[in-house]
């Protein structure tokens, strides 16, 4: 009798240890489909915006030539509405970042007769009251920080520009110019990720070279 009990007891240890571990098996099997998780996260794009004297140069005129439609003219010796050699002018361009998210890159690239032969005017001072470095011989880049943006900071670039008054007006025939005769600006502008601005530097001019002594001829 006593030995069927023992068997009886080590038989009903042997069930609840069965139950046990189906019971502690399922629980990790359910706890670890609970981790399982998934779905879908949507987060907008921060987008760049930015404006030159009212026109829209990333959705608009983008990588073309400046549209250009404040000019200021001086023409002392000439009838208004003229220029010609001797004369001068004035240009703003004004940058609004207005709506931006991000800080912006730009640069200008400003091409006149001391670039381009071709053309009739010459560039002779370029200012900026923001972020302004000139990096290469024809192009000025600047920077529009986050603050200038939350700030509603607007950068004005200023340029004054001459008709040299050595030209020859004989050899200027043609009564009316298109802008792109006189000079011409080009744009860009990209998402500021922290670059640096490197300045341009002017080549040091070359010196000429000493020409040879020449050789004493040999005594014989």
């Amino acid at each position: 009798m006593m030995k069927d009990k023992k068997q009886k007891i080590k038989f009903v240890i042997f069930l609840i240890a069965i139950v046990c571990f189906l019971y502690m098996g399922a629980k990790v099997t359910y706890t670890a489909l609970e981790s399982l998780i998934s779905g879908t996260i949507t987060q907008k794009t921060a987008g760049i915006s930015l404006t030159i004297n009212g026109v829209d140069v990333i959705n608009g005129v983008t990588n073309n030539n400046m549209i250009l439609n404040n000019l200021t003219w001086t023409s002392v010796n000439t009838r208004t509405g003229k220029i010609s050699p001797g004369s001068r002018g004035t240009l703003d361009l004004e940058l609004d970042p207005t709506g931006s998210e991000v800080a912006i890159l730009y640069e200008f690239q400003f091409i006149d007769k001391s670039i381009d032969s071709t053309k009739l005017l010459n560039f002779d001072n370029i200012t900026c009251d923001g972020q302004f470095v000139r990096t290469a011989i024809d192009t000025y880049s600047g920077i529009i920080s986050l603050a200038d943006i939350q700030n509603e900071d607007t950068i004005t670039v200023s340029l004054d520009f001459y008709f040299d008054s050595t030209v020859d007006i004989e050899g200027i025939t043609e009564d009316t110019h298109d802008l792109d005769d006189l000079f011409e600006i080009y744009f860009h502008a990209v998402q500021y990720r922290g670059e640096s601005l490197v300045p341009y530097v002017e080549p040091e001019p070359e010196e000429p070279e000493e020409p040879e002594e020449p050789e004493e001829p040999e005594v014989p």
